[in-house]
């Protein structure tokens, strides 16, 4: 039950947001666009009670190899609202300054900026040295520049006009780390007409939790998707972590897996010895058509039911936990993307109208293609909001925000969004759930930083502060 009611002001005082950085960065190269020194150093607000700190700083290490790093991140502590979980937090506003130096350091060089990516993308941990999962940023590159026709872009900015628009494109790489929580469960129940069930305590905040699962679940137990429902968003249910960080369809997928493996064990325990895959152990046997068969002699099969009914139980159920994120300790694992903008800029009034997005996308296996373009989408359009509208603004003397309604903070809205595309690798990470990471909050990071880039191109001006406004 909802017991309490916050009025949009209280939202926007009580609950926190995105804390305000500073960032500079200073990046080396040679005549080729090879970085030979990164410099990422910064500060960021730290208010008493935050329950996120804001590392922008962790964007620095991972995106591209370079001979040398510096990077450095300071906190101040001030009296203001606390900082919370917003979308993307540390990586967007660090995406933003890696990236805008980045366009910076091509144009210096002139060199196209995809060319410098490429130049520069790590084939390992840039830091720490660690082997990729599975990295395709390059390849989401290539499928961005030929969806957005990055061959029409004029590498000298304010060439392209239409009448008092000056028309300017720009890229932008995103990244996110992968992560699996440990502790999320889920529990699997087969009922005796062989119709399971899973439930977990998990919550849906609108990604498809609960479609994607249940797709998971019948495709592992062999069942068709109508014969699988999946319960969520009770505490009563086994217990898993919140959704946050890219994390809950991996870590669920983990549990999930767990309790059918648990589930298969106890299936052929049941069994016994009067059944086709008598004398069989629970790896030699696989789920399919609503029961278990032998994976060397698919003839030798049962169903659900008919197990449950021999044994005269009504149903069967199992618990699985997603173990420790091993996976995480051996490998260098991130989602990246690949971000296109094109806008115009009037040179009347300095408005920005975005005409396209393009974001391509490297995050391991795709596995619902109506919730992932809904994602992805749904973080772009926040990245725009995040460029181009958003701010919170404060009253310096007393530390209280002032923009406490949509009318003072601004969100795009449909007049302000423009045609997106949204394109994936689909390569499949051998290390994770699935074969997927994270696409929560990749399609946020990189935005801000494409259409800085883009204006740019268009005016020849550098916007270093957010959002980009008329006056700037």
């Amino acid at each position: 039950p909802v017991r309490l009611a916050l009025s949009r002001a209280s939202m926007h005082r009580l609950v926190g947001g995105r804390t305000r950085t500073e960032q500079r960065v200073a990046l080396g190269a040679d005549a080729d666009g090879k970085l030979k020194a990164l410099l990422h150093h910064g500060y960021g607000v730290k208010p008493l009670h935050s329950i996120c700190d804001e590392g922008f700083s962790l964007t620095g290490r991972s995106l591209y190899a370079s001979e040398s790093f510096d990077v450095v991140q300071h906190y101040v502590d001030l009296e203001l609202l606390a900082n919370s979980f917003m979308r993307g937090p540390g990586e967007t506003p660090g995406t933003f300054a890696i990236e805008c130096a980045m366009d910076e350091l091509a144009h210096a060089l002139g060199m196209d900026p995809i060319e410098l990516r490429r130049r520069n993308a790590a084939t390992r941990d840039p830091v720490n040295g660690a082997p990729h999962s599975q990295n395709a940023m390059m390849e989401a590159y290539d499928l961005g520049a030929a969806r957005i026709g990055w061959d029409r872009r004029r590498a000298q900015p304010g060439l392209r006009r239409d009448g008092e628009w000056l028309i300017g494109m720009g890229c932008a790489t995103g990244t996110f780390p992968f992560t699996r929580m440990p502790g999320t469960s889920a529990r699997i129940t087969i009922a005796a007409d062989g119709d399971a069930h899973v439930a977990s305590a998990a919550q849906d905040m609108g990604m498809g939790t609960a479609t994607v699962q249940r797709q998971h679940a019948a495709d592992r137990l062999g069942l068709p998707l109508d014969r699988v429902t999946v319960t969520i968003g009770d505490s009563s249910l086994p217990f898993a972590s919140f959704a946050g960080g890219s994390s809950q369809t991996a870590s669920l997928a983990a549990a999930i897996s767990a309790a059918s493996g648990k589930l298969a064990v106890q299936l052929m325990r049941l069994a016994g010895n009067d059944t086709p895959l008598a004398g069989l152990k629970p790896a030699e046997v696989e789920f399919a058509d609503g029961g278990l068969r032998s994976v060397e002699d698919p003839t030798r099969q049962e169903s659900f039911a008919s197990i449950l009914r021999r044994a005269g139980r009504r149903e069967l159920s199992a618990i699985g936990e997603s173990g420790t994120p091993l996976e995480i300790l051996k490998f260098s694992m991130h989602s990246t993307s690949a971000i296109f903008c094109e806008l115009r800029v009037s040179g009347v009034t300095g408005e920005i109208r975005v005409d396209r997005l393009v974001g391509a996308f490297d995050c391991g296996r795709i596995l619902n293609a109506k919730t992932a373009t809904s994602q992805f989408k749904g973080g772009m359009i926040m990245g725009l909001g995040m460029a181009l509208t958003e701010e919170t603004l404060l009253d310096e003397r007393t530390g209280r925000i002032m923009s406490t309604s949509l009318a003072d903070y601004h969100v795009p809205v449909h007049l302000d969004v423009p045609d997106i595309d949204v394109l994936w690798t689909d390569i499949p990470d051998p290390r994770t759930p699935l074969g997927a990471r994270g696409i929560g909050e990749i399609g946020t990071t990189g935005v801000a930083a494409a259409v800085a880039n883009a204006v740019f191109n268009a005016t020849g001006k550098r916007v270093r502060d957010l959002p980009l406004t008329l006056d700037k």
